[in-house]
This record gives structure tokens, C-alpha cells and sequence, in this order.
């Protein structure tokens, strides 16, 4: 915990990094983002799978560019995009007690919404572990990493960014936080890039329970 001694606040993602990609949630997610735009547009699967990563690309999130270019109801595509089953998410038990033994506020930024993660972590059997949750709602749709958003949650939850760690899969979401001071982990699972790890990963792992079984008290 040495190099972590400073930090008294922790900010984790939620999708592939509290919960592994590898249960297909994820990939559940996606598919019923990609028939949201099949129905809205009446466009091919194909189509709508280019628009859904091409929203994505662009806007940080398919919500956002959906939100922008075609004025659609956020809740609306929300409660579709996450009418998914979790049963397949084993929860981990390494996770779950090495949050337990983190000193400070724990709080979930999540691209996701209010209500899947509530799901999610209660699953998982993580909620009481958490002083908070900033999901896109709290963002007003404006997602990660969109610097405003950072700067929302540490407002929320009145953290000092250079005394606060994150913790995200995204390479992208986590060169903001570095951006504002905080720590970050990166969540690589396996997909560390050619060419080394760019300054703003400061510490990584593959998997969260990892980092916790080797940093976290009484590990």
C-alpha cells in the first residue's frame, strides 16, 4: 500500500472492471444497444452495429450520440440497453473482501446506469462496500472521459483528485483522470499494448482482484 498511502478515496469503474468481461454481459449489452438502433432507424443489424460503434467512437458512449444526433429519451435506451441477465457473473470473493479492507470512501463511475448497477453490485454481493455510485445519470449523459463528468463526481463526493485512485479497463477513461491528478489502475485483462504502457497508466493489473490480493491490507 506504500505508494498508495496518500490516497483516501476510490473510484472504480463498473463493466470489466468490477465484474469480468469475460461472463458476455458485456457483449449482451451491445446487442441490445445494436437492435435499440435496428428499431429506431429500421436499419440492418449490420448497419445499426456500425452506427451503434461509430456513436461510440465519437461521443464516448452510443447513448450520447443517439442523444445528440437523433433526440432520443436516455431512460428510454437505458432501461432497453440493460434488460440483460447477470446470472452468468460469479461473484468474487477476493474482489469482495479486498474492498472490505481498503481504507476510505469507495465509489463506482460507471458509464451505466442507476439502476444496472445497483443490480450488478448487489449481485456481486459489492454494494455495502460503497459510499456512492456516480452512474450516467448523475453525469446528466455526459460520459467518461469527458473531463466535466470527472469533475461532477469529485464535486459529488468532495474528493481531492491528487488523494483519489481510479480504477477503469479504458486506457482512454483513465488518461483523463491522470489529466486531473488522481492515481490511476489500469484494469488490462491480458490486452497490454504494443509499444509499452503510456505515462498516464501509473500502476495496472489484469484483473481487480489481482491488484487487490497483492495491495490491499492484510493481503
Amino acid at each position: 500500500m506504500e505508494k498508495f498511502r496518500h490516497i483516501d478515496t476510490w473510484v472504480f469503474d463498473l463493466d470489466n472492471t468490477l465484474y469480468d468481461a469475460d461472463t458476455g454481459v458485456f457483449d449482451q449489452i451491445i446487442a441490445r444497444m445494436t437492435l435499440y438502433v435496428c428499431n429506431l432507424l429500421g436499419v440492418s443489424r449490420e448497419e445499426a452495429n456500425a452506427l451503434r460503434r461509430g456513436y461510440w467512437e465519437k461521443y464516448g458512449t452510443t447513448l450520447y450520440g443517439l442523444m445528440q444526433e437523433h433526440k432520443i429519451d436516455p431512460q428510454d435506451f437505458l432501461d432497453f440497453a440493460h434488460d440483460v441477465d447477470i446470472s452468468a457473473v460469479t461473484p468474487c470473493a477476493v474482489v469482495r473482501d479486498g474492498l472490505a479492507r481498503l481504507p476510505g470512501r469507495k465509489v463506482v463511475f460507471t458509464n451505466s446506469s442507476q439502476a444496472f448497477t445497483a443490480r450488478m453490485t448487489r449481485h456481486l454481493g459489492i454494494d455495502r462496500h460503497f459510499d456512492g455510485v456516480f452512474a450516467i445519470e448523475d453525469a446528466g449523459f455526459l460520459p467518461k472521459p469527458h473531463p466535466e463528468t470527472y469533475r461532477a463526481i469529485a464535486g459529488k463526493f468532495a474528493f481531492a483528485p491528487d488523494r483519489a485512485a481510479m480504477f477503469d479497463d479504458m486506457q482512454v477513461n483513465l488518461k483523463t483522470a491522470a489529466d486531473l491528478g488522481m492515481t490511476t489502475v489500469w484494469i488490462h485483462r491480458g490486452r497490454e499494448a504494443e509499444g509499452g504502457t503510456p505515462p498516464h497508466i501509473h500502476h495496472k493489473a489484469e484483473k481487480l482482484a489481482d491488484w487487490l490480493k497483492e495491495t490491499a491490507p492484510g493481503a
